[in-house]
C-alpha cells in the first residue's frame, strides 16, 4: 500500500508543478511560490511514505522534513528557501496582493528549486 500512495503524492505533486509554472505565466507569482512549496512538501512525503508507510508530522518546516527523509544538503538548501512561502506565515501579515508584489522575481527561482527536489526524489519513488 505505500508504493501507492507514495505515487499517488508523488503524482500530485507533479501537478502542482505544473500549475506552478502556469501562475507564474499568469502573473500569479504568490500562487507560483505557494505552489512550490507544496510540491516539496509532498514530494518528500511521498518518499517518507514509501519507506515508513504513513506520513511524516509536519510544521510546515521543509527542511526538517528533508532532513527526516535523508535529503542531501543542496536539497535542504532548496528547501530552507521554498519553506517561507506556506500561506500560515506568508500571508499572515500581507494580502495576497501584497504577496504577488513581495515574491516578484524569485518565482523563477523557486520553480528551478521546486523542480531540482522532484529530479532528487524520482528514482527514490519511481525506481
Amino acid at each position: 500500500m505505500s508504493l501507492d500512495e507514495a505515487l499517488g503524492i508523488y503524482a500530485e505533486a507533479a501537478q502542482d508543478l505544473a500549475s506552478a509554472g502556469l501562475a507564474q505565466a499568469a502573473g500569479n507569482l504568490y500562487n507560483c511560490a505557494d505552489l512550490c512549496n507544496q510540491v516539496a512538501e509532498k514530494v518528500l512525503q511521498s518518499v517518507y511514505v514509501l519507506r515508513h508507510d504513513a506520513r511524516a508530522t509536519y510544521d510546515h518546516d521543509l527542511r526538517t522534513l528533508g532532513a527526516l527523509v535523508g535529503a542531501p544538503a543542496e536539497i535542504l538548501d532548496d528547501l530552507a528557501v521554498l519553506t517561507p512561502y506556506h500561506p500560515s506565515a506568508f500571508l499572515a501579515a500581507r494580502s495576497v496582493d501584497e504577496a504577488d508584489i513581495d515574491v516578484g522575481d524569485a518565482a523563477s527561482d523557486l520553480l528551478v528549486r521546486a523542480r531540482r527536489v522532484m529530479r532528487w526524489a524520482r528514482p527514490i519513488v519511481l525506481g
